[in-house]
């Protein structure tokens, strides 16, 4: 399944790591390219390897290529429309700049068949190397146990890595159309539905480092806001009373974000600095303490990041002996 919007010179070699797949007949595979309005000579380049797929034995199915439309519709939108065009049983999702490693397909498609009711992920790489190195050195450290219990700090699961059954698609309903954090809706809808998480951790992409990614357009408002709203309704509206873990940035921005009634349930914030715990937190007509952290009752919310502290955090909330996903969540 490949979206491909003004993807030159990428999408090329994204093919040629279709071709590069081992273990699997070319007859079992179909390659499914929408097209959305690219103007660089994407359109081509689809054409031309069409025809080469077709003479190996890959079924082709293409959309968007008549150059009716004059604006692009957003990746969301081009994901449906290659899925919804497609007749495959198995979903493979690349991006039309990342290339696979040869043997994803046949690796995957083993662990979907055995849980047809999972997304299923791939440890990567990025290319350039050191891109996002947080990000990547935490998403790709994650146990299956993990993939759940940090589902609202990040999704677990990065998008480009996914492989499903088709029925995930159509529990879920989609992709949300609107240009932004589609795949973040997808991935919290998919986890309301009972669905499951499941990975390889064998690294079988490369995932290219775009700032014209959709998610770094968004604003941290608006990232915080999709967030938090599956950790209300699958969380949150269980807890009579918590507190918050960071008086710093992420957490009043959290407390912020909260509805009336959630502030309401905060009985205290903590941290480490003890000029933030003689000052306390005031927010309008609201005036909590702060209290230093050997002193948090549970439940809390963790809003301060992982491995950005030298492992003192995790320190400091593993001596409390608590258990994470009952007592805490991280959140940042």
């Amino acid at each position: 399944i490949i979206p491909a919007y003004n993807a030159m010179p990428y999408i090329e070699k994204a093919f040629e790591s279709i071709l590069s797949q081992k273990g699997i007949q070319t007859r079992l595979l179909q390659v499914s390219v929408y097209n959305d309005c690219s103007t660089d000579g994407t359109k081509e380049a689809i054409m031309k390897w069409a025809d080469i797929f077709r003479s190996r034995g890959i079924s082709v199915v293409l959309g968007g290529m008549s150059g009716q439309r004059r604006q692009n519709c957003g990746d969301g939108a081009a994901r449906n429309h290659a899925v919804r065009q497609a007749n495959g049983t198995y979903l493979c999702f690349l991006d039309a700049d990342d290339v696979m490693m040869p043997n994803r397909i046949v690796r995957q498609l083993r662990i979907a068949r055995k849980y047809p009711k999972a997304i299923v992920g791939t440890g990567f790489y990025r290319e350039p190397r050191g891109s996002t190195r947080h990000y990547t050195h935490w998403a790709n450290i994650l146990t299956e146990k993990m993939l759940y219990l940090q589902q609202y700090r990040e999704i677990t699961i990065i998008q480009p890595t996914w492989f499903f059954h088709r029925d995930v698609f159509s529990r879920v309903g989609g992709y949300p159309e609107n240009k932004g954090l589609n795949d973040l809706e997808f991935f919290h809808k998919h986890l309301d539905a009972g669905g499951l998480l499941k990975k390889d951790p064998e690294v079988l992409l490369m995932y290219r480092y775009s700032n014209k990614s959709l998610s770094w357009k968004s604003s941290r408002r608006e990232l915080l806001r999709a967030r938090i709203r599956p950790f209300q309704r699958r969380v949150l509206r269980h807890w009579d009373k918590f507190s918050i873990w960071g008086a710093g940035r992420d957490g009043h921005n959290f407390f912020k974000a909260l509805t009336e009634e959630e502030k309401d349930k905060v009985v205290a914030f903590c941290d480490v600095d003890a000029k933030k715990i003689a000052r306390g937190f005031c927010s309008r007509e609201r005036k909590l303490a702060v209290v230093h952290w050997s002193e948090i009752r549970p439940p809390f919310v963790v809003c301060v990041a992982m491995y950005r502290t030298g492992g003192v955090l995790e320190q400091h909330i593993a001596s409390l002996g608590l258990e994470e996903g009952k007592d805490y969540w991280h959140f940042s």
